[in-house]
């Protein structure tokens, strides 16, 4: 008998032991990305997010022939395009993290992106060769960072979006700032640009680049009358300026407090 309860001791104990060891199937409370989850399938998986997609260029093209057609000025027009979830298909890189349960990192995203694998997402290569037919130059204002210029040129070719080195403008760190006004005024120095197109409000002004506590939706409202006209704004759940305005600003903070903040703001 004390050897029978002997066995069933030990058994019990490696039970525990193993229990406490094994990481879980799903994700972990300190690591739960399940709103990252959710986004991320609806991004792949859903006819709906392709319906925004095809909807939104479909609007592009009509607000460039538009605006080219009123356009008085001498200088050429220009259309200036965000890349990533705007042109480019990242949510591979997104699913890869949830898979090997990490958060972001710049450096996981350097890797992603060496592969050069983004594919176009719907109806962008279109929209380019349309802006293209038009005579409209085609610019990309990315926040990439310099070091993947190669790399992003080789893909948006791969993709069926090709452009030469002098239409593609990158995040160069040494200027200490991400914001894209630089950019945007160095393309209108020679060019109109006559529409401007992103998953970012930031793709579009500056004002969106710090929003403080109100999250800067009544910014979003006194530009109503821009948006199908001189900004084409795309969708995207997975991340973004809005996200890390309701941390603060602070993307470093533990997953379960990052959930709480976004949890707070709901209304109930």
């Amino acid at each position: 008998m004390r050897i029978l309860r002997l066995v069933i001791g030990i058994i019990a104990l490696s039970v525990v032991v193993s229990s406490c060891c094994k990481k879980p199937a799903s994700l972990s409370d300190q690591n739960d990305m399940k709103h990252l989850l959710l986004a991320t399938a609806w991004f792949q998986q859903s006819a709906e997010m392709r319906a925004c997609y095809y909807q939104s260029y479909t609007l592009a093209k009509m607000a460039l022939k538009e605006n080219q057609q009123n356009y008085k000025g001498t200088k050429p027009m220009a259309v200036v395009l965000d890349i990533d979830e705007t042109v480019l298909d990242n949510s591979p890189f997104e699913a890869k993290l949830m898979g090997d349960r990490q958060n972001y990192s710049d450096s996981a995203w350097m890797e992603w992106s060496a592969r050069c694998e983004a594919q176009a997402l719907p109806g962008a290569a279109e929209f380019i060769a349309y802006a293209r037919e038009l005579g409209v130059e085609v610019f990309f204002i990315s926040n990439r960072i310099l070091e993947e210029r190669e790399r992003t040129l080789r893909n948006l070719a791969s993709a069926g979006m090709a452009v030469d080195s002098a239409h593609l403008l990158l995040y160069d760190l040494s200027k200490g700032t991400s914001c894209k006004d630089e950019r945007r005024d160095l393309v209108s120095e020679t060019h109109e640009i006559i529409l401007f197109i992103g998953d970012n409000m930031s793709d579009y002004t500056s004002l969106f680049d710090r929003r403080d506590s109100r999250l800067a939706l009544h910014l979003a409202d006194s530009l109503r009358e821009d948006y199908g006209r001189k900004f084409i704004i795309l969708p995207n759940p997975m991340y973004g300026e809005w996200e890390n305005a309701i941390y603060g600003h602070n993307y470093k903070l533990p997953m379960a407090e990052k959930n709480r903040m976004m949890l707070d703001l709901l209304r109930k």
